[in-house]
């Protein structure tokens, strides 16, 4: 054989490999937000169920919610309507770390007198100001999908409430009456107290689970598409203004704890994430609770609460300032290690692909 016909016989391979190492790095916010959104929602669903139970019901403790929501519903209810926030948080929060990342750069790129030192003011100017950024933009996307959620969250309660029925629901810890009188009158004395009818089965029979598009659907048949928008301008504000705190917290404690020019490791991400964490919710909490509690009714056919003054000064007037934030703990307990696992995700993930994809490993 010739070696113009060797030539002609050659295999000319594709290079898959760096084009396989060159997709992973370009989409390398994106998988690695994706990886923690996941382990975030299964780990921290629970928690934030009982969250939007305390905030709009009115249990006794943490501990009576979670019986009582076990009892009623199982495990189940603790994971009502967990699917639908598996799928778009995971979404929501590639795009919000995205978000967060270009507008990094945009500041750096644009006000380098400003953003671009390597100082602790900098970097909590920087980081605050792109977090309040991505906390804006996402606002817009998420609000219908949180609105949906809390509605999923508290099916079973507004089903089986006088809030959708219009009807008291008898407790079983409410006493009995006895009849002490027959016939034209004649008294007797009571063998044994009446039965009372078994609420839990009622609630059981009068229950029927739908799905999140269905909850969707029906607001928007009551309330048209803007419906789903429903507590919208508070939302906006808590996630632009948590957000904010959320990642100018992390990056700032981030910087404290690892020093100068020098690479955070795992335990310094585990313990920024979850202080971060902690702070966002403390800052935003108030809002949170004021949000919930407007969305809670929008399928209500008399809602409590006219406009968001009414529902603060009703929060205030019935539990003062401390009104503002219950429900809180469970959610504090929470926060720490969701927090916590979701930045240590997050960064290892960006560790691994930086690894997988041959980019050399940058400091701070």
């Amino acid at each position: 054989m010739s070696k113009k016909e060797d030539h002609q016989t050659k295999l000319y391979h594709l290079p898959i490999r760096s084009v396989y190492e060159e997709l992973l790095w370009a989409n390398r916010t994106i998988l690695a937000a994706s990886s923690a959104a996941i382990v975030g929602v299964i780990s921290g669903y629970p928690f934030d169920s009982i969250k939007t139970r305390l905030q709009t019901q009115p249990y006794d403790s943490i501990s009576a919610c979670i019986k009582q929501t076990y009892k009623e519903e199982g495990i189940r209810g603790f994971f009502r309507g967990v699917l639908p926030p598996l799928i778009t948080v995971s979404i929501i929060k590639s795009i919000s770390f995205s978000v967060y990342e270009e507008t990094k750069c945009f500041c750096k790129k644009v006000y380098p007198e400003y953003y671009n030192l390597n100082t602790i003011l900098s970097t909590m100017a920087l980081s605050t100001t792109a977090g309040a950024v991505s906390g804006a933009f996402i606002a817009t996307l998420s609000c219908p999908f949180e609105l949906v959620k809390i509605q999923k969250q508290l099916e079973y309660i507004l089903q089986t409430s006088s809030i959708s029925t219009g009807v008291t629901v008898m407790r079983s810890d409410l006493k009995p009456t006895i009849n002490r009188t027959v016939g034209v009158g004649i008294p007797v004395s009571p063998t044994a107290k009446p039965p009372l009818p078994d609420t839990h089965l009622n609630k059981k029979q009068n229950y029927t689970s739908t799905s999140s598009w269905y909850s969707a659907r029906e607001i928007m048949k009551k309330k048209g598409f803007f419906g789903l928008y429903s507590g919208f301008n508070l939302h906006l504000v808590r996630d632009t203004i948590g957000t904010g705190v959320y990642f100018g917290g992390y990056e700032t404690i981030k910087y404290i704890l690892s020093g100068q020019n020098k690479t955070a490791g795992p335990a310094t991400q585990f313990i920024s994430g979850g202080l971060c964490g902690l702070m966002c919710w403390v800052v935003v909490f108030p809002l949170d609770l004021v949000k919930s509690m407007i969305q809670k009714e929008i399928g209500a056919p008399n809602p409590k609460y006219k406009n968001t003054k009414e529902c603060i000064n009703d929060i205030y007037q019935n539990g003062g300032l401390r009104g503002f934030y219950r429900g809180i703990a469970v959610t504090l307990i929470r926060a720490f290690p969701i927090h916590s696992l979701n930045f240590l995700m997050y960064e290892q993930t960006l560790l691994l692909i930086r690894h997988l994809s041959h980019h050399p490993i940058t400091t701070k």
